[in-house]
Parts: C-alpha cells; structure tokens; sequence
C-alpha cells in the first residue's frame, strides 16, 4: 500500500494564521459598528462582556475596563450602540471577538423598545392586573412543571422537592426554552396544564439567558396563557435581574427555579412543626376549659347551703303539685265540654238519617229516577215510587197541587 507523506501543522499554528490575517486587513482594524447589546455582564475585574447584534448576525465583544470610563453609566441590555475597535482573535480558545476601543450609547434598542411597547399594551389590557392573580395552595398534591427535559432548572426542581416534601407528585410538560418559534409550544402547554384540574400548582421556569434568549417568554400568546390558566402560575424565568412579560402575568414570580420549587413545595418538617404547635394549643385550651369549668362548680356549690337548698326543692314540688291539679280540672272541664257538643252533634245526625224519618211514616219519593225534593217536578206523565223501609210503592199521580195556586 502507498503511503502519503503529509506535512502537519498544530491548532496553534492555524488559529494564529487567521489572527495574523485578521490583524493583517486594515478594514477590520479601525471599525465603527453598530448594533444592539445583548447577553450584557459586568465581570469582577471590570471588564464588560457582550454580544452585539443586528437582524440578522451576532459578534461577542469586550469593553476592558481601562477603556470603559463613564461611557457604561446608563447602557443597559438591549440598547442600542454605535462602538469603534478592532477585531480581534483569541488563541487560548480560537474564537474572534471584537475589542471595543469606545462605545457610544444610541438609546434604547430595538428589542428593548419593542419589549417596552408590549408590555404597555399587555398591562392596559389587563393582564398584568394584580386582582386576577390567585393564591398558591397551602397543600398542594402535584405540581406542573413546564421546563426543558434536558436542562438543569428540572434536576434542581427535583432535588428540592425531595429535601423537602417527597410525598407531592411532579409532572413535567417539555417545552422549547428559547429559539425562534418556541412561543408557540410553549403557549400550548400552558393552556393544556391550565386547564388539568388534577394539577395544583404549575412553574414556568428557565435558567438564565441573554435577552434574546428570554425573548420567547415575552411572547404575548404566552402571557395569554398564563392570565387564562385556572392553575396559579409561579415563573422563574432567567437570573434574578431577568424579568419577561410572563412574569408580569404569572400569579407569583420567583427570583430562580430553586426559589420557585420551595414556594410550590411546602416543607414537610415546617408542616409537622405547625401541627404539633397546633395540637398542643388545642390541649392547653381544652385543659383550661376544664380548669375554669371545675373552679365554676367548686364556687358554686360552696355557695349552696343543704338547708336552703331542701327548701328549694320543697317549694318546687309544691308548684308542680298545683301546676298538675290546675292541668287536670281544666283537662276535666274541656273533656265536659266536649262531650256536650259531641252528644249535640250525634242528635243531630240522628235526626238526619233517612231510615229514621221513614220508621216515623215517612218515605222517599222518587219520579224518573230523581229524587222529588221540590212539587214542582212532579208531572202526571209518570208513576211516582214511594220508598219506604220494608219496600217500595209505585202509583200513578192523578193531580199535582201547588199550595196558593190552581194547578191546571
């Protein structure tokens, strides 16, 4: 087999190649640039590290704190910048960044002015208003986690529930954390777990990021979303600095994930620690309920003389005594009374019942089956029945009548 001699160079040799390129072109040597910064830190030593970007491409830049002066005093994240420097490669790690000689703020950027507008119109449509916002539960069974499956905010989540109440369920909802497009799915999972009513509590949670990072999280669709959840929401979106529009909208906003788990989660030890502090003022009331119930009782029969007291019952005695000869004179003379009136209503019945009047001579007469209860009725074109007690007898009517009248 033919061998190839190859001549090979190291990293250092081609990363030191393209800085001497890059040093080598006048044009990228003296440049002034503008754009909007994003992912803004102060390090420890001073020096302020960023990103600058535009519509379309980004370049990480450094502003070393012997350069930076005042010029930093009011330049904020995402504002707008115009800076002159040079580009620069760094050999330790082979990434080129842009050394920024001196910076001239423009104002505010273009996402921080859009960020701006929306949260204006967002908060005069009411969804920032602090009367929709709902309590957490003090108890809460299982908690809705909307994070990345991969990330960290889930592992801290997890190790914080764990240390501190192992006996609530967390459910995770996955969602994108940031990139274009992410507001969508993120929106969708939200409307999904706000609505299950088997959930508790829901945390919408994402370490930090730049400002583009987080931009998803501004979204209106997802603040929508947060403000129509039946589910109160807690947020820990980006490092405490970091506040999205969901925040605003959200019923509590965390500084961090961790800060989020222990609101969501409460601490079994504290519970146990309330409830035996609960118990034992419950046993010290009802031992003083006793105690004063008892020195009541010795009080009052101290008070109470036996010779007194026989008197008084004595005296009861003979009210109920009268109070039972009163009850049973009156019982006496309403029964009389009654009775007067029941053997007045059994007469009168009696002198109403037909077979009565009929052993007395007296009958029933009937014509055309009808009672004859008026002469009026009676007509000479039917034989008339005569109802007695032992039979009946039926007759024809030659004449009927009428008293003060000549029937014809």
């Amino acid at each position: 087999m033919e061998t190839v001699s190859v001549k090979y160079v190291s990293v250092t040799d081609v990363v030191r190649r393209i800085k001497d390129d890059l040093q080598g072109d006048y044009r990228l040597q003296n440049i002034a640039m503008e754009g909007n910064i994003i992912g803004l830190k102060k390090a420890s030593t001073g020096h302020y590290y960023m990103n600058l970007r535009d519509d379309t491409c980004s370049i990480h830049a450094i502003l070393f704190r012997s350069r930076a002066g005042r010029s930093m005093d009011h330049v904020k994240e995402g504002d707008h910048v115009v800076v002159i420097g040079a580009v620069n490669v760094y050999e330790k790690g082979g990434s080129v960044s842009f050394i920024i000689e001196r910076l001239f703020s423009q104002g505010t950027g273009s996402l921080q002015a859009q960020y701006e507008r929306m949260k204006a119109r967002l908060e005069q449509q009411g969804y920032f208003d602090s009367d929709h916002k709902q309590d957490l539960p003090r108890f809460p069974w299982t908690v809705g986690v909307l994070t990345s499956r991969t990330g960290a905010v889930i592992h801290d989540i997890y190790k914080i529930a764990a240390e501190r109440n192992p006996y609530i369920e967390i459910r995770l909802f996955p969602i994108p954390v940031q990139g274009e497009g992410a507001a969508a799915p993120i929106a969708a999972a939200l409307q999904k777990a706000g609505r299950d009513t088997s959930l508790d509590v829901l945390i919408l949670a994402r370490g930090g990021g730049s400002m583009e990072d987080l931009w998803c999280f501004n979204s209106p669709e997802v603040v929508q979303a947060i403000y129509h959840a039946t589910v109160p929401v807690i947020t820990a979106i980006g490092h405490e600095t970091d506040t999205s529009l969901a925040d605003y909208a959200a019923d509590v906003r965390a500084a961090t994930p961790t800060h989020a788990a222990e609101l969501a989660f409460p601490d079994v030890q504290d519970i146990e620690m309330n409830l035996a502090a609960m118990l034992e003022d419950a046993y010290s009331a009802v031992i003083r309920q006793i105690q004063d119930k008892k020195t009541a009782t010795a009080h009052m029969a101290a008070r109470l003389q036996p010779q007194r007291y026989q008197e008084f019952l004595a005296m009861k005695q003979q009210q109920v005594a009268q109070l039972v000869t009163a009850a049973s004179k009156n019982m006496e003379l309403l029964l009389a009374a009654r009775t007067g009136m029941l053997s007045k209503t059994q007469a009168s019945l009696q002198a109403m019942d037909p077979a009565a009047l009929v052993r007395k001579g007296y009958g029933q007469l009937m014509q055309g089956n009808h009672i004859v209860s008026d002469i009026h009725t009676v007509t000479t074109a039917e034989p008339l029945c005569i109802q007695l007690v032992e039979g009946a007898i039926t007759t024809d009517v030659k004449e009927v009548t009428i008293y003060g009248k000549n029937n014809r």
